[in-house]
């Protein structure tokens, strides 16, 4: 979900080949890129809002957590040029610290060994 590989996914297509348009096709491939990602990451939050965090759902909610903010929020860079970027910026920070909550509100209740149970 990297905008950096959906770009490059995008850009199989290849460029016109004169100068002028080069930079325009460039700029409507980042366009398309960040678009894209933005629809994903809503799908991604929406899906993980409709259901129940279970202690195995919770680890993967952590490692979607940690890869958005690798992926997303590092890589991508803002410019007055460039509002879809910030935009696709703003989504993930706010998709962030909705998983971090649903995380802390949801975290799995460590097991402690009791020997009067019944096993």
């Amino acid at each position: 979900m990297r905008p950096s590989s959906l770009r490059q996914y995008l850009g199989s297509v290849p460029l016109p080949p004169c100068q002028e348009q080069q930079p325009k096709a460039s700029a409507e491939l980042d366009h398309k890129a960040c678009y894209l990602c933005h629809s994903l990451l809503m799908l991604a939050g929406v899906v993980v809002s409709c259901q129940d965090i279970t202690p195995d759902r919770w680890g993967e909610l952590q490692l979607l957590c940690m890869q958005l903010d690798r992926h997303i929020s590092t890589q991508i860079r803002e410019s007055p040029q460039a509002m879809h970027r910030t935009m696709l910026k703003d989504l993930a920070t706010q998709t962030y610290i909705r998983w971090q909550e649903l995380l802390t509100h949801c975290q799995p209740q460590a097991q402690y060994f009791s020997p009067w149970k019944d096993i």
